[in-house]
């Protein structure tokens, strides 16, 4: 992991206290438990299929990262005794374009609906931003509307449509400063300042590169 990046930090709501770190080799029982929870039109958006149980495979390529090429944060809902796994996002760089990556990001259905996809999506980016990406790919179901019309709200770069799926891709957004001023987009803009405080990122240094 690149040691620039907090080893976690707390993301708190009126209703909830949430805990956003990275992905480590030893969460593999705690993304199956997450999985579980997902539902199965959950399960088929994110993962194109159906399955019960990830396989060991994919239980290792999610979790055994090495945060340079494949990156890959975590939320825990961490306002009962016990903490509970809810969100995953990550990109994983193209070889052929390590300006580019791919992201993919999955909240269970029980926490649907509460801005922890906006988190994470803000999370990878200003990740990928310190990280020198210029450029996020997003594969998502022609079906799936509510992703669609999230990622409308910022630049993207190019949009193509191949039978039931849909490639998009997002330019990077480095800091809260990049994001057009909108009422669309006063929630997320929030969101990265909050982040960008926890990862002491500077805008007055970005922006003089």
């Amino acid at each position: 992991m690149i040691t620039d990046f907090p080893s976690h930090f707390f993301y708190t709501t009126e209703a909830s206290r949430f805990l956003i770190r990275p992905v480590h080799p030893s969460d593999k029982d705690l993304l199956q438990k997450g999985f579980a929870e997902l539902s199965e039109r959950s399960k088929y958006l994110r993962l194109f299929e159906i399955n019960n149980r990830l396989s060991d495979v994919q239980l290792n390529y999610f979790t055994e990262v090495d945060g340079i090429q494949h990156v890959a944060w975590g939320i825990l809902d961490a306002s009962g005794s016990v903490s509970i796994p809810v969100a995953i996002g990550r990109f994983v760089k193209f070889k052929e374009e390590q300006d580019m990556a791919e992201v993919a990001i999955t909240v269970i259905d029980s926490h649907q609906g509460k801005g922890l996809g906006r988190l994470l999506f803000a999370t990878l980016n200003l990740v990928a931003g310190k990280m020198d990406l210029k450029k996020l790919r997003h594969y998502v179901l022609s079906e799936n509307r509510f992703a669609l019309n999230a990622l409308k709200k910022f630049n993207i770069i190019s949009q193509k449509n191949e039978g039931t799926l849909t490639t998009i891709d997002i330019k990077v957004i480095p800091n809260h400063m990049a994001i057009p001023a909108d009422p669309k987009t006063q929630t997320f803009i929030s969101v990265m300042k909050t982040i960008e405080k926890e990862f002491g990122i500077s805008i007055n240094r970005i922006q003089k590169g």
